[in-house]
Formats: C-alpha cells, structure tokens, sequence
C-alpha cells in the first residue's frame, strides 16, 4: 500500500498537479484515507481531512465519493481485503498445522498488528452509527471467517484437526481473537502479553484437537 511519504504532490490542481487517470484517482483518495485512518481512527476522517492531505479541493474527493461515509466504506474495504489476501498468500501454500499457526501469529505478532487493530476497532466504534459501515464490516468479518473456516476444514480432511463444525469453531476462534486484539493493544507490557497470549493458543489448541503445546511454536508439544 502506498503512503503519503511515498506519493509525490505538486501541490494544488491549479499548481501543476499531475493528471492521473480516473482509478488511479480514485485509489490514491482511498489510500489518504486509510494513512489518516490509522493517525485518527477512521471513525474521525473526514472527505475535507483527505482533500486537505492531498493538496486538493473538496469537490475533487466528493467527485469520486459522494459522502464521508462512502469514502470511508471503501477505504475500510480496500483495507480488509488487502490485509486477507496477504494472509491468504501466506497461509495457503502451508501445511495445516503451520498454517493455522500462521493465522493466528498474524494477528498477535504481525508488525502491523497495533495498525490493525487500530483500524478495525475504530471501524467497530463507527459501525452502529452508519448502516453502509456496519454492513461492510459485517461482510468483512464473514470473508475473514470463511477463510479460517476452509482452513479449518482441510486439517480436518488431511487427519490434522479434530473439530465437528469448521465454520463454528472459526466463528468461536475469531471472537476470541478480536478480543486478544484489543486487549493487546491497550495493555503492552511482556507479562500481559505472555498471559493473554497463553490463553489464546490454549484455547485454539482445544477447539481444534490438538495436545497441549503443539500449535504454540515457543512451547514443546505434549508427549
């Protein structure tokens, strides 16, 4: 994704500024947004903030996104989707076990993990208040959810997992770990860390069959 300290602006549009076509526009307001988003919160961005960090006029973001919340919408979306298909490319090529071990230390380990977290809650905050972000959020959450329930499901058909419902245990993993994710980014210190953290691979580890110790890489597995 790019930045504002990877973008080059000639200042205002009737300084010279560079002509683009209409998508790569379209995706340098959403990537301004997602930079501010995770300075502010993107339930604080706002269509004036963005134009004012692109050295442009108003009239040229509301030319690509009627509303703040249309704006905020896809630069939430963009967002998700981006940070999904990264795990997807990373987990996919991986064995189950490794695999799920992978998912879960993206979450609790990933550098852009506090970026993240960030993001997503300001999103939960602003949700009830603006239907289209709810309904966004709602079907970002379900796509993160199919993708740990097909993870899931292949352990389980390769005699790695152990689990009834691929889909619910997804479900039961990702509400843990939303929960890990804020507490993580509120309360840093090791000893926090290493506890909740514990918890979370412990619990993971009973969803899904496995002995103690054998998902949680920094721990021997139970003979």
């Amino acid at each position: 994704m790019s930045t504002g300290r990877d973008r080059q602006y000639a200042g205002g549009m009737a300084g010279g500024r560079s002509r683009r076509q209409p998508g790569e526009r379209r995706q340098e307001i959403v990537d301004t947004a997602i930079e501010l988003a995770e300075a502010i919160g993107l339930d604080r961005v706002t269509s004036r903030d963005v134009a004012a960090a692109m050295g442009v006029t108003s009239g040229l973001v509301h030319h690509y996104f009627a509303t703040t919340e249309e704006l905020i919408i896809a630069a939430f979306r963009h967002f998700a989707d981006e940070e999904r298909d990264e795990c997807r490319r990373e987990t996919a090529p991986l064995e189950p076990l490794p695999a799920l071990r992978a998912y879960l230390l993206r979450g609790m380990r990933h550098p852009r993990r506090p970026t993240v977290a960030r993001l997503w809650m300001s999103a939960w905050i602003a949700a009830p208040r603006r239907q289209g972000l709810a309904a966004e959020v709602d079907r970002q959450m379900r796509a993160d959810q199919e993708l740990l329930r097909d993870l899931l499901a292949r352990g389980i058909a390769e005699g790695v997992f152990e689990l009834a419902d691929p889909a619910v245990s997804a479900h039961r993993i990702l509400v843990l770990f939303d929960g890990i994710l804020v507490q993580l980014s509120m309360r840093k210190t090791d000893t926090i860390y290493d506890d909740i953290g514990d918890l979370g691979w412990e619990t993971v580890e009973h969803e899904v069959g496995l002995p103690a110790g054998a998902l949680h890489e920094s721990r021997p597995a139970a003979r």
